[in-house]
């Protein structure tokens, strides 16, 4: 009977598991990922603050032992970024048996040319390859069979991975981050500012959607490389929103209703750790006019703090990282000037919204809660 109810079990899982999609997996891996980017990020950073560039600038953040400790730190934390992503990627599609093949394939395109976009393709195929292997062997002799995902899965798909990344993702994938990385190397000023203003739109239009994500693995592919300027446009993007909805019920108080106006000023709080989400009862209530506003304000602060100058290695945590960010001044100019933009334009083209009575404002309240929650325990960006 146990044996009968652990089969099913299993069959449930495996039918969840394969019912997931490519955002599903890309998102298991990115969630596995951020841990180590937020941590590896901060220490780096704050190494870099608590150093003294005058002792020696080509070893700058190496120089004073508390610097070399955090940097040291960040550095290690950081570096598992490539190979964490591709083993949750891996991971979310074949389980266990998939996390070695994973961290190879990520690890080979940290240690290779393909980097970000490498370690995409590696945690996919070792997810396919280690289904395909555990099909293929799944007629073993009882004698062998509790070594197929401790032992035999993972060495073939191990195996399979690293070869492929030799002859196909390496080669390909390689010489495509490389055109990538050169090409922006060879962008004028104008252009650079234009990429910051796409980044920082895509980054406040959807709240931590499909469209963040994808401006956050591209400005990741770049800081896989040490270009850092597209993850403060990133950031400034991301921060525009709960500002921009916040200003707005100031300067339009008649257009909300006294429950959006009051969470206006809940923006400001919890808009100071970068948290997006927080504007999402904005959107709910009033999505054209959000998203546009969004989009105008995040993309003007992305692309002023691309046009400042301003870089960061932290993608995460809002004023609390301001510090490490080489133009804190530039940046919050940048934001300011985003978020006057993105409230002026919800002020003007946002709809006007009706007065509510206490209990259609709670019921409403209920609802987005609801919405917000399924949104937010989403791995998002």
């Amino acid at each position: 009977m146990k044996d009968k109810n652990a089969a099913q079990d299993k069959k449930s899982k495996d039918t969840t598991q394969n019912k997931k999609g490519v955002i599903d997996h890309l998102n298991e891996g990115i969630s596995k990922m951020l841990p180590s980017v937020i941590a590896g990020g901060i220490f780096m950073g704050l190494g870099y603050m608590l150093d003294d560039a005058t002792i020696n600038p080509a070893t700058y953040g190496l120089n004073t032992p508390i610097a070399a400790f955090f940097t040291t730190v960040g550095t290690a934390s950081f570096s598992f970024m490539l190979p964490v992503l591709s083993a949750g990627i891996a991971w979310s599609m074949a389980g266990t048996a998939a996390i070695a093949p994973g961290l190879l394939g990520g690890y080979l395109a940290a240690h290779g040319t393909s980097s970000f976009f490498g370690a995409l393709l590696s945690g996919f195929f070792a997810g396919w390859m280690s289904i395909m292997l555990a099909k293929a062997f799944s007629k073993l002799p009882e004698s062998v069979e509790a070594t197929k995902n401790f032992l035999i899965v993972p060495l073939a798909a191990a195996t399979l991975i690293g070869a492929l990344s030799a002859f196909a993702i390496e080669p390909v994938m390689g010489t495509l981050n490389t055109l990538m990385i050169g090409a922006l190397g060879a962008m004028g000023s104008e252009g650079k500012t234009l990429l910051g203003g796409v980044l920082g739109g895509m980054a406040a239009s959807d709240m931590g959607g499909p469209v963040n994500k994808a401006a956050f693995l591209f400005s990741q592919t770049l800081a896989a490389e040490g270009e850092y300027h597209a993850t403060s446009s990133l950031v400034a993007g991301s921060m525009t929103p709960p500002y921009a909805t916040a200003l707005a019920t100031l300067l339009f108080p008649k257009k909300f209703p006294k429950r959006l106006r009051r969470l206006g000023a809940a923006n400001i709080l919890c808009g100071l750790s970068g948290i997006t989400e927080i504007a999402l009862p904005f959107l709910f209530a009033d999505p054209k006019g959000v998203v546009l506003s969004s989009i105008v304000g995040g993309a003007v602060s992305a692309a002023f703090s691309m046009a400042f100058g301003c870089s960061t290695i932290s993608a995460f945590g809002g004023f609390f990282v301001l510090p490490l960010n080489s133009n804190p001044l530039g940046f919050l100019l940048s934001l300011g000037i985003g978020v006057v933009a993105g409230a002026v334009v919800l002020g003007v083209f946002g709809k006007r919204h009706p007065e509510e009575s206490d209990k259609t404002a709670e019921a409403v309240e209920a609802t987005e809660t609801v919405e917000a929650t399924k949104m937010i325990e989403t791995p998002v960006l």
